[in-house]
């Protein structure tokens, strides 16, 4: 990536997140004044982001993301007050998300259904098929959650309420194939269907750039070039610098190689390398 384009990319991520800071003062101040605040889907990169910043504001203990299942990626961020808060039997990020869902009623569920796309059988449909179709109503992808496909030819969409009201009444072709959709309660087996690469490997320390080159297959050479060119991630946030020391666990994604989850460090070996655990989204 050319430095031009690395600017223009750093001036677009300044821009999303002084909206989203914009968006998550405006929660505060209505959580204040004693209503549920909420916002709308966020990807991880913006879960991440509200949570440093409302950490720095002293509001992330009233803060509960939700997306529908336990494992899901992409979550309305909800901010309770105070007097809901003290309903709880204990601090909300400890809560049973069926606890917080009662207490909070129709704002759950109007920000959150699930829809089970199911199609006739004929032919095999992904993930990009699905998201494609929907999209393809004129829906942005910001507005909805997960998709999780199922199996070859089921997947399950979280959206909001009055959105899942249009897919069952829109939604009759995903690819080449029929479709039916209707309402779907996930229950607490519910999984995002997705496969992951197990990886094990050594490194000679916590840096980036070790990280990657065994993640990826690099030589030290090609990680440095590929974490300084800007095409990696840690925990959705670019990271330019090789040194920069992981604490697992966390995610990296490095363009044209993956997402990768570093799950542990589990020790060293006989001759002092560390013990790397790891896990690629395939």
């Amino acid at each position: 990536m050319g430095r031009t384009e690395c600017d223009a990319r750093n001036a677009e991520r300044s821009a999303e997140r002084d909206l989203l800071e914009a968006r998550l003062d405006d929660a505060i101040a209505q959580c204040e004044r004693g209503a549920v605040a909420r916002l709308a889907f966020l990807n991880p990169r913006d879960q991440k982001r509200a949570e440093r910043f409302l950490r720095a504001r002293g509001a992330w203990e009233q803060a509960w993301l939700w997306g529908g299942y336990a494992e899901a990626e992409r979550a309305c961020l909800f901010l309770l007050p105070d007097y809901l808060l003290a309903c709880l039997s204990a601090s909300v990020d400890a809560c049973d998300a069926e606890e917080v869902c009662a207490l909070l009623g129709e704002e759950v569920t109007e920000a959150v259904c699930a829809i089970r796309i199911k199609g006739s059988g004929y032919r095999t449909l992904m993930h990009r098929d699905f998201l494609g179709s929907v999209l393809g109503l004129g829906i942005d992808r910001d507005a909805i959650g997960d998709i999780a496909v199922q199996d070859p030819h089921t997947a399950v969409v979280f959206c909001p309420h009055t959105l899942g009201v249009f897919l069952k009444e829109t939604l009759v072709k995903v690819g080449n194939d029929t479709v039916k959709c209707m309402d779907y309660t996930p229950d607490e087996q519910f999984t995002d269907g997705r496969n992951y690469r197990h990886i094990s490997d050594t490194v000679a320390s916590e840096r980036l750039d070790c990280v990657v080159a065994a993640l990826c297959n690099f030589s030290r050479d090609d990680a440095q070039n590929a974490v300084r060119s800007g095409l990696v991630e840690v925990d959705f946030e670019p990271e330019e610098r090789v040194d920069f020391v992981l604490h697992a666990p966390v995610t990296i994604s490095v363009r044209g190689q993956g997402r990768f989850i570093l799950r542990a460090f589990d020790g060293e070996t006989r001759k002092g390398r560390l013990r790397l655990r790891a896990d690629q989204l395939i």
